[in-house]
């Protein structure tokens, strides 16, 4: 494309667009591309142009304007007998050389917007279609604007004002239900082929003239231009007759599949489907929706058997559901045929092709979120022409999400940033919470722990984790090792787990790992205390809760002081008081100290061949009242002991009890 621009005050040259950036235009003058000009200024920086400046002229106004079209010092215009004038006749009049291109609309050049969404206003008013009856019109204002997604309700009868009583509705400006102010009136190709009609009640009984409907919507502004709105082409005809049954995706939570049947036929283009319930008439839910010959959301009959997908059963319908006795159940119609079911042949597929691959991650309109709020979700699997898409802010075994590859609720990954919104966080996994009080390990440093974030999330678990184990990583004496101690071990592969990879440094010398991570929150838990023990640290020191004290500290040994020396020359008077400590009698104080001290028993044992069972009781925290109540196969089970040390153990708790009887039975 070719417009002027200035290079200096009141004087302009047609540039040709080379690349485009959202409002930024990188342009270069025409001629400069020439060798000459390239030898001369190789190292020339591009020229960039905003839309928004608006200093930008058309190319019929140098024509109109031509003595104040001059070439910059970079471009040459010709021969030497050839003059200014001539050369710009050369590029923009004839089209030769470098000018050849067309001109730039105005509307790019007036620096309201460079795309059709951004040019909709916000209170103008459009022609909608009803959502079951495609061909009854009327007016909807516009509310809000988001990117093109536009909030959107309808007006009343006299078009004054937006009706009370219908709520406000979402739709993408390029939907096939919207259309330019003055389209059902008009004489247009798409109009002539298809009866469109207004009608205020969106019903048939309800039509208003062409004249008056115009008449009631000359004294608001159009929200777009009418050349700026998507022109659809007429859907193909259809095949379909009154009591087909077919599989059909639920039109308002997307997730289920349900047998469905035809309960109206429009014309040859369309026919509304409504979904089965075989519940008794007062109970049951009409959901229906508009189809075509192209819809991707009805399917034939064993479409769900033969591509292994759960089938949902009509509500009302007992037993294992299978389409030959299903049929076979249905009654008869009025004239008398039984219910069938269509042919693969009757529904086909639109020729348009997308580029999607199976993992790609996007953002789109959940109906089950506030209408302007965008989710991430994750593609899992491909059905013709639908995708099964995973919300990623639902649990990982939630069902997912059939959508059409060409919904208007799909949008590219990172679309929020460029409407300045928030997209819903993935809040399936809560916090994680880091303890730094409790015991760290022998690994980490206690100085770099306590500088970590109190806590982490919610998200995703294998972007928390990941995130997560990096920091603790860092925080340790010797990075490698610990990442050594917490990598993927070969020998025990475990599908379920998610692998990343990592990278340690110390010293200079960097180290790759491969570490397992948990992808299911339902399982967060018990990964997390297994991390925490390969750091040899408190099971609590990660984990989803915060701890208001402490679980599991480091017990440090204590620091004895050493005893002080006598002087030669010291008085008597500086000697320690040692007071005589009476034997203690077999009648005397009866009360049995539970909770003694287990060096006693560890000195106790270290006589006989218990020596390896004795610190295993210390490990364990097992006092001395513990230690009486212990039986062979709580030692077996708990302690992990043989069976001969376990009998050899259990042995001395037998003596032990017997000389706690013999000395306290009289008592």
């Amino acid at each position: 494309m070719l417009f002027a621009l200035p290079w200096k005050r009141d004087t302009y040259w047609p540039v040709r667009i080379a690349t485009a950036s959202g409002p930024l235009l990188g342009v270069q003058f025409v001629g400069a591309a020439s060798s000459v000009a390239k030898e001369q200024h190789q190292h020339q920086q591009p020229v960039w142009y905003s839309v928004a400046s608006k200093t930008g002229k058309s190319l019929d106004w140098c024509r109109q304007n031509p003595t104040l079209v001059k070439p910059p010092p970079e471009v040459r215009v010709g021969d030497s007998s050839d003059t200014a004038d001539d050369a710009v006749l050369k590029s923009l009049l004839l089209g030769k050389g470098e000018g050849e291109g067309e001109d730039a609309p105005t509307e790019m050049l007036d620096g309201d917007a460079l795309q059709p969404a951004e040019r909709i206003l916000e209170g103008g008013l459009l022609e909608c279609c009803n959502c079951l009856m495609p061909y009854a019109l009327w007016f909807v204002k516009v509310v809000s604007n988001r990117g093109g997604r536009l909030q959107l309700v309808w007006m009343d009868e006299q078009c004054s004002e937006p009706r009370p009583d219908r709520e406000p509705f979402y739709l993408f400006f390029t939907s096939h239900r919207l259309h330019p102010l003055g389209f059902g009136a008009s004489d247009g190709e798409q109009k002539s082929s298809l009866p469109y009609y207004y009608s205020p009640s969106l019903t048939e009984s309800g039509r208003v003239s062409n004249e008056s409907a115009t008449s009631l919507s000359s004294s608001w502004q159009p929200a777009l231009a009418g050349k700026f709105m998507r022109k659809h082409r007429a859907p193909p005809q259809h095949r379909f007759r009154l009591g087909h049954r077919m599989e059909a995706v639920h039109p308002v939570h997307r997730r289920t599949i349900q047998p469905a049947s035809v309960v109206s036929v429009i014309d040859k283009h369309f026919f509304i489907v409504e979904l089965d319930d075989l519940r008794p008439p007062s109970e049951r839910q009409s959901v229906k929706r508009l189809c075509t010959a192209e819809t991707c959301e009805i399917f034939a009959a064993n479409t769900c058997a033969s591509r292994s997908l759960p089938l949902t059963p009509p509500p009302g319908h007992s037993g294992h559901f299978t389409w030959a006795g299903y049929l076979a159940s249905l009654p008869a119609s009025s004239d008398g045929q039984a219910a069938q079911a269509p042919p693969d042949s009757y529904f086909q597929l639109p020729d348009e092709e997308f580029d999607f691959c199976l993992g790609e991650k996007l953002e789109m309109v959940s109906q089950e979120e506030p209408a302007n709020t965008l989710v991430p979700a994750t593609i899992t699997r491909f059905i013709g022409r639908l995708m099964l898409l995973h919300l990623n802010h639902l649990p990982p075994l939630s069902p997912p999400i059939l959508v059409d590859m060409g919904s208007t609720s799909l949008f590219h990954a990172a679309h929020h940033k460029r409407l300045l919104t928030n997209v819903h966080p993935p809040s399936w996994c809560s916090k994680i919470y880091v303890n730094s009080r409790c015991h760290v390990g022998p690994s980490l440093s206690k100085g770099s722990v306590d500088g970590l974030p109190k806590s982490l999330g919610p998200g995703d678990v294998c972007v928390l984790l990941e995130d997560l184990i990096s920091r603790i990583v860092q925080a340790a004496y010797n990075p490698t090792k610990v990442l050594k101690d917490i990598e993927r071990d070969p020998e025990e592969p475990r599908d379920s787990l998610a692998q990343r990879p990592m990278k340690a440094k110390f010293k200079g010398k960097s180290y790759s790992s491969i570490v397992q991570l948990c992808n299911n929150s339902m399982f967060l838990d018990e990964y997390l205390k297994q991390f925490c023990i390969r750091l040899k640290a408190c099971p609590y020191f990660t984990c989803q809760a915060r701890l208001k004290k402490l679980l599991t500290v480091e017990r440090l040994p204590r620091k004895t002081r050493p005893p002080r020396l006598l002087r030669p020359n010291a008085s008597a008077s500086n000697l320690p008081q040692l007071e005589q400590q009476p034997q203690h009698q077999a009648g005397g104080d009866d009360s049995y100290q539970g909770g003694a001290d287990v060096d006693d028993d560890l000195a106790s044992n270290h006589s006989s061949a218990n020596g390896g069972a004795a610190r295993l009781l210390v490990s364990e925290k097992v006092d001395g009242q513990a230690f009486l109540l212990l039986t062979l196969p709580t030692v077996v089970s708990g302690l992990g002991l043989s069976l001969s040390a376990s009998a050899e153990l259990c042995h001395c708790v037998w003596q032990l009890k017997k000389a706690f009887f013999q000395q306290f039975a009289n008592s």
